[in-house]
């Protein structure tokens, strides 16, 4: 199998990193076509390096590109259009609105969020008691996880059913009770 371009441009300009530059030497030494190949890339990379023009050629060329464009695409009569010039209005009225319904919005959600509670023995958290003292803690020691061993096999099917999933049992041998 030959050698595609991609890789041959990537040998050629010496950015081939080991093994594969070795299986490339090795290949286009008994490919005649992928050596073939290479030299017109080659032919190729120098026509492109001897067509590079120098700075001074590009930048009268670029003047007179800017200067066909300034002549045939934009208005001479208008003044150049400058970016740092340019006035950014923001109409007054709708501001003004838009902030003062924000304010609102703000103050409502806030007072309804945060509302002042005019029950004094109402809790903050369900399960917290008020005043938190010694008498209201007591120390978590164990925490008891649920194993397997406490549901049925019915409830574990009916689970995992219900969660997606499609179960199928099958039944190896059946034991008689004693």
């Amino acid at each position: 199998m030959c050698v595609d371009d991609e890789l041959l441009n990537t040998y050629l300009d010496g950015e081939l990193q080991e093994p594969w530059r070795t299986q490339v030497q090795e290949h286009l030494s008994y490919c005649n076509a992928c050596r073939q190949r290479l030299e017109q890339l080659r032919s190729l990379h120098e026509k492109i390096a001897d067509a590079v023009l120098p700075d001074a050629e590009i930048k009268a060329r670029q003047d007179r590109v800017l200067q066909y464009f300034e002549k045939t695409r934009f208005d001479s009569s208008s003044k150049k259009f400058h970016i740092f010039r340019k006035r950014v209005q923001v109409r007054l009225v709708p501001a003004l609105i838009t902030s003062a319904a924000a304010f609102v919005v703000i103050f409502i959600g806030a007072f309804v969020f945060f509302g002042n509670n005019s029950q004094q023995g109402q809790e903050i958290l369900p399960g917290v008691a008020s005043p938190i003292d010694s008498a209201h803690i007591r120390q978590v020691t164990e925490i008891q996880q649920p194993s397997l061993d406490d549901f049925s096999l019915d409830q574990i099917i009916q689970h995992l059913d219900a969660m997606g999933y499609a179960v199928k049992l099958e039944l190896k041998a059946v034991t008689p009770l004693q």
